[in-house]
């Protein structure tokens, strides 16, 4: 069987160098650089739809005491950066105000605006607010969406965040 296999493969490698070698390389090689150029091109763009509730998984670590960057994996995948407005302290509660700027991998702006609540007690956090913005023409559908982010803090020497943001339809 091993033989079979082994004359099978000769066979045919030697007839592509018989005839014009250089050729057949040229059509494999256009042929795997169009395959994968396609295959890039559906991985950048985005696959969600109007009308259809966005979930992703969001990664932070807080830069200044009113900033904080990470990353945004799932429906919408890239960078994240956010900016806390002003904030209310009552008791072990925190109410905040912050714009976010989510940039996807393919670098398009999405700008939200939310208001929210962290506890230093569970050192949970929850916001709710609005896509009021979005770079692409072709996902204006975006702007009205709601926003829905929850997650938990981890205090220390350097700070994180990790939660999930849901983006829902009007």
């Amino acid at each position: 069987m091993r033989m079979l296999l082994t004359r099978s493969i000769y066979l045919k490698a030697s007839r592509v160098v018989r005839g014009g070698g250089e050729q057949t390389r040229k059509i494999v090689v256009a042929a795997l650089v169009t395959c994968m150029f396609v295959f890039m091109s559906m991985l950048s763009v985005s696959a969600v739809r109007a009308d259809q509730q966005l979930r992703c998984d969001v990664a932070l670590v807080l830069t200044s005491p009113t900033s904080w960057a990470g990353t945004v994996a799932g429906d919408i995948t890239g960078s994240i950066s956010i900016t806390e407005n002003p904030a209310i302290f009552v008791g072990q509660t925190e109410h905040f105000d912050e714009n976010t700027v989510i940039t996807t991998t393919d670098g398009v702006v999405i700008d939200i605006h939310d208001l929210g609540v962290v506890s230093f007690k569970s050192w949970r956090f929850t916001a709710n607010g609005l896509v009021t913005d979005v770079s692409s023409e072709n996902m204006q559908w975006l702007v009205g969406y709601e926003v829905h982010f929850m997650g938990a803090v981890a205090p220390g020497e350097v700070v994180y965040a990790s939660g999930t943001m849901i983006l829902m339809p009007p």
